[in-house]
């Protein structure tokens, strides 16, 4: 499940609604909101060397800590972009001495290669729900009429979304209700936000019950979503990525 919105409108915070032990892959540096939540435990991945930290942090996991764990967070996509083009963007100043530094094409094409593998990895591990965030941002949509609209994604490069949004489940918009004040995710695509729902009917869903009602009014067979009793012998909720 990828969850997208604004930067502070609650990923993060809804992350605490996950059932069970959670481990979040702390990113963006936001997991203060997590701070004395007793199910949840926090890792923080080195964003100064991104490439480097998220191998040996994500290999320590899959070793030594799957076993303690119910869901695996990461949050959040965007800035683990933003931090590895910092990166080369530094070694390109670096090595030619300017004042700024500038990402080369195949520094982008190399993170094009990377990220889709790393959540194929992250979603290959057994026993365990995943959950991934990510800001948002817009694209322009042309219909085959020629009317163009602008669409909400989560944000990272536009070669990449199709790519990784087919990796997920489960992807959501979160929104604010202008009237009441309420977050909850839009899990219905549409012209104006991408969106999808492989595991249930839901159109929409409150934090509160993102990840505990999924499989109401399903829509697809069961057994095409396994789950960590049929796995581990645990009991547990539906497999999610």
């Amino acid at each position: 499940m990828l969850i997208y919105a604004q930067p502070g409108v609650g990923k993060t915070s809804t992350l605490r609604y996950l059932p069970g032990r959670t481990l979040v892959i702390d990113v963006d540096r936001t997991t203060n909101v997590l701070a004395g939540v007793p199910s949840i435990d926090v890792v923080k991945l080195d964003t100064k060397h991104p490439l480097e930290g998220a191998r040996a942090l994500l290999s320590e996991i899959h070793k030594t800590q799957l076993g303690n764990y119910d869901n695996i967070a990461f949050d959040n996509i965007s800035e683990f972009e933003q931090a590895w083009l910092g990166e080369k963007a530094n070694e390109a100043k670096t090595k030619s001495g300017a004042d700024m530094g500038i990402p080369q094409m195949n520094d982008y094409n190399q993170f094009g290669f990377y990220l889709p593998d790393m959540i194929r990895f992250i979603n290959s591990w057994p026993g365990v729900n995943k959950v991934y965030t990510a800001w948002e941002t817009t694209r322009q949509i042309e219909t085959p009429s020629g009317q163009t609209y602008n669409q909400f994604v989560p944000q990272m490069r536009e070669k990449l979304v199709t790519n990784v949004m087919g990796l997920m489940n489960v992807v959501g918009r979160m929104v604010i209700s202008d009237k009441t004040g309420a977050r909850g995710f839009i899990l219905r695509p549409s012209n104006a936000a991408f969106a999808k729902n492989q595991l249930d009917n839901r159109k929409f869903a409150i934090p509160e019950t993102l990840f505990t009602e999924i499989g109401g009014d399903v829509d697809v067979p069961a057994s095409s979503v396994p789950n960590k009793a049929s796995q581990s012998g645990k009991t547990g909720t539906s497999q999610g990525k």
